[in-house]
């Protein structure tokens, strides 16, 4: 498949609403609640501006996000935007809950490449791989505040492992695949990652990138990061020797951490947090 032509991709989703249908209901039923009227858009936005905390309540409530425990307090407007005041004080919610909260056949991700055709993938097919790469993390001992980082070139399974990561509570962190070693390890030093997930190579504007001798040097000077999982961009790649990156394995013999001893895959348990709990 060319880089250039996507011609052969179909149209994902084609909104058979007008432009600006659900703002215009969310302003439709503000309106109604709070008996006043707004002749334009900027009149909208100055409402929301000169009431946050009725704003974002309404937000809150319109848009359907799933929580086990409702906000105390929206923000506390005493407090400074630049002293950083709390938001949804007291609530308690899972990022990736409502990131998966879809679960039918309708398509979630187009995946397409310079030297693949293109995959579609399902949300209920999103869901059961985000829940297989948790469970995988989970066996291996990832608890909340723990960090996963992701070396790796635009495909889904950073998708899943960043889903998997945010239910169980830890930190999702990353680096472009084109940095060079030295510059990932100024950002990866900073956060200790205990898992660094990658890729063995990726094709970059016809241009073959071999990451390996970089990971190498990564996790050479990385001792916090206990697991190195490599994705194999080509059936072909398991032929690679990865024995010189410490603590090594590919994508597939990690994920067999989540499959018990029955062959089944514990469901998606989704650990409840502060909304300021950090995501990444």
């Amino acid at each position: 498949m060319s880089l250039r032509n996507f011609d052969n991709i179909p149209v994902m989703r084609k909104p058979d609403e007008s432009p600006g249908f659900y703002l215009n209901k969310l302003e439709r039923l503000i309106e109604e609640k709070y008996k006043t009227k707004f002749n334009n858009y900027w009149e909208f936005h100055k409402w929301t501006t000169d009431h946050l905390s009725e704003f974002w309540s309404e937000f809150w409530d319109f848009t359907g996000i799933i929580h086990s425990k409702r906000f105390d307090e929206v923000i506390d407007c005493t407090v400074p935007m630049s002293d950083f005041p709390e938001w949804f004080k007291g609530a308690k919610l899972n990022f990736a809950e409502n990131l998966l909260k879809f679960r039918d056949n309708r398509t979630a991700i187009i995946e397409a490449g310079e030297d693949k055709e293109p995959r579609y993938i399902t949300f209920a097919e999103m869901y059961e791989e985000s829940k297989l790469y948790a469970a995988a993390f989970r066996k291996f001992g990832i608890k909340k505040g723990d960090v996963v980082a992701c070396y790796v070139s635009n495909r889904p399974e950073p998708l899943f492992a960043m889903h998997a990561t945010a239910s169980i509570g830890a930190i999702w962190t990353g680096a472009l695949p084109l940095f060079g070693a030295q510059a990932v390890l100024n950002r990866l030093k900073q956060v200790s990652p205990r898992i660094l997930l990658t890729i063995d190579r990726f094709p970059n504007d016809r241009e073959e990138i071999d990451m390996l001798p970089k990971i190498q040097e990564i996790v050479n000077n990385l001792p916090s990061v206990e697991k190195v999982i490599i994705i194999p961009s080509k059936k072909e790649s398991k032929l690679k020797d990865i024995s010189n990156i410490r603590n090594s394995c590919f994508l597939d013999e990690f994920l067999k951490l989540g499959i018990d001893e029955k062959g089944s895959i514990p469901e998606m348990e989704f650990e409840q947090v502060s909304f300021s709990h950090p995501v990444s």
